[in-house]
């Protein structure tokens, strides 16, 4: 994967020299419209947009018994960034030290080992140790610094009725209307299956199936039936079966996009 895109680490970011950045701060999963609104904040304001984002879910973390699983890998989510005109990303870590954090602490780091120079954050951010400071308070803090703080409303979408979230679009993965998770994300769904290796089940390989089960890497799955899918490398549309967190492919792939009919 060629990216421009930089990607730095929580501790190297603290530790380096550093430009001003307007920043957004989240999970980011699937990177949904109401993600694009926060990103489209920063990269027209500038300078040196700046995504904050985890290496791993920290509902992975806290409660991996209630975890229902990643839309996106961090690849994907890093492509994603940088289509969108991200020019740095900051991968956190979700360490028992970092969870710690009170939210005054961590907007005093960004500030002074961030240069932090702008921030966008949805209506119902929270950070810091038990959630500890909410957007209003963090735009009441950075204002009284002189850095601009914009709390971005919900995107709403009729098809829904309400605002576009990651736990909508995973319902509409997991009951399998992939028509209304591209209504969602902006774009067609995309499983990365790069990260995964496959099962062969078949004597032929002409007629065998490719499986890959995504759920040793906590992958959100759609219902179980057959999809149209554009596997890649190649660009070849075939069907794909999904069964129990398994995909069954008549090739080997590294991303199936789920077409719409």
């Amino acid at each position: 994967m060629v990216m421009s895109l930089r990607i730095i680490e929580w501790p190297d970011f603290l530790g380096s020299s550093v430009s001003p950045s307007a920043m957004t701060i989240g999970v980011f999963d699937g990177v949904h419209l109401g993600h694009q609104a926060l990103i489209e904040r920063i990269v027209r304001r500038g300078p040196n947009p700046t995504a904050l984002t985890f290496k791993e879910n920290p509902k992975k973390m806290i409660s991996p018994d209630l975890f229902e699983g990643d839309l996106y890998s961090l690849k994907q989510k890093l492509i994603v960034f940088e289509s969108l005109g991200v020019c740095q990303v900051v991968l956190i870590d979700f360490s028992e030290d970092f969870s710690k954090l009170k939210g005054r602490e961590f907007l005093d780091l960004l500030e002074n080992r961030g240069k932090m120079a702008f921030l966008a954050i949805g209506t119902n951010f929270h950070c810091g140790f038990r959630q500890d400071t909410d957007a209003k308070l963090i735009r009441e803090m950075n204002e009284g610094k002189g850095i601009p703080t914009e709390i971005v409303p919900p995107v709403t979408l009729p098809v829904v009725n309400g605002p576009v979230s990651s736990s909508r679009v995973r319902l509409a993965i997991v009951s399998g209307d992939l028509k209304l998770a591209a209504a969602l994300l902006g774009r067609n769904f995309t499983l990365d299956l790069s990260d995964l290796k496959f099962e062969f089940l078949g004597r032929n390989p002409k007629h065998g199936s490719y499986v890959y089960d995504l759920r040793p890497v906590y992958r959100v799955a759609p219902a179980a039936g057959e999809y149209s899918v554009l596997m890649r490398p190649g660009g070849t549309v075939d069907r794909a079966k999904m069964e129990n967190g398994k995909v069954f492919l008549p090739q080997e792939a590294e991303s199936l996009e789920f077409v719409m009919g």
